[in-house]
């Protein structure tokens, strides 16, 4: 199941504007960041960061081709630089959006991102229910002892 930040403009003077404008980053490995690095930000409409980092990461090669080292470690330093991308690809570009004036607006898990778009916005809009509510600590189950139950087997620690 995979995991999406909201992300919604802090400036947005009515409800609407926000909405059209709210993006959603999935976190996690991103196949497309690891093959494309810099340009897949491009491809996600983070322009300025994007072209300061394909620029930043053409220079770093350059200058590996020109170190005395063996093939296989320039290619192994390539590939590190990949996996880097892969891991903290959606990381950059939520540092992007929060330079870019967005807050994050919460945290949402599914597996299909436009059926997660199509929910929060249902939701947002009021046309559907926000789901099971969540317990809150005067909601959760209490323990023998009287105090809410934390963790899997509560019942374990005896009161004395």
């Amino acid at each position: 199941m995979a995991r999406f930040t909201i992300h919604e403009p802090k400036d947005s003077k009515d409800r609407v504007t926000r909405l059209e404008n709210t993006r959603f980053v999935r976190d996690g490995w991103s196949w497309q960041a690891f093959l494309f690095g810099p340009l897949w930000l491009i491809m996600k409409r983070h322009w300025v960061f994007g072209t300061i980092t394909l620029i930043a990461q053409i220079l770093l090669i350059a200058g590996i081709w020109q170190l005395p080292i063996p093939e296989a470690a320039r290619l192994l330093v390539i590939l590190a630089l990949a996996i880097l991308w892969g891991f903290e690809g959606a990381s950059v570009r939520r540092f992007d959006l929060a330079q870019a004036g967005f807050s994050e607006n919460g945290l949402i898990l599914g597996s299909d991102e436009d059926h997660l778009e199509q929910r929060y916005f249902a939701v947002m809009a009021g046309k559907a229910s926000a789901g099971p509510a969540s317990s809150t600590p005067d909601e959760a189950p209490r323990g023998p002892w009287g105090s809410p139950v934390i963790g899997l087997f509560p019942e374990s620690r005896k009161h004395p």
